[in-house]
């Protein structure tokens, strides 16, 4: 089984300390393989950055090796699954497109978020599930 993240569920894990996304994520390492996108190390590091927090950074590069991440990069065959994802839901943003055409194009068979409204989301191949985070445990 191959897994794949929208970064706010990384966020929840590494910066959150939600036990629930770190049993997700820990659960999908158990069954399979897990992905990311490099829209996801754009989206955490920016933040980091932002803050200059370069400390974050490289704890979460340092989470990435030691999870052996697949990590997809952003190709043409993305690029055009993502127009045509935007051409289908013109209501998703850009990199949310990038990010479930990444997951696509690597033959994820789940894709997790946190976004409701990717969960609008419909493909024969992969199934968007929905992640909600509770309250810190």
């Amino acid at each position: 089984m191959k897994s794949y993240f929208d970064t706010a569920i990384l966020i929840y894990a590494l910066e959150n300390g939600s036990v629930q996304a770190r049993n997700l994520l820990e659960d999908s390492m158990r069954r399979g393989v897990v992905g990311i996108s490099v829209v996801t190390i754009m989206e955490y590091c920016t933040g980091c950055m932002r803050h200059n927090r370069t400390d974050m950074v490289t704890r979460f590069r340092q989470f990435l090796r030691q999870c052996d991440f697949e990590i997809h990069l952003i190709q043409e065959e993305t690029a055009f699954t993502a127009a045509k994802i935007r051409a289908d839901y013109p209501a998703f943003k850009q990199m949310d497109a990038l990010q479930l055409a990444s997951a696509i194009v690597a033959e994820a068979d789940v894709f997790y978020t946190n976004d409701k409204q990717l969960l609008q989301f419909a493909h024969e191949r992969m199934k968007v599930v929905g992640f909600e985070e509770s309250s810190k445990e």
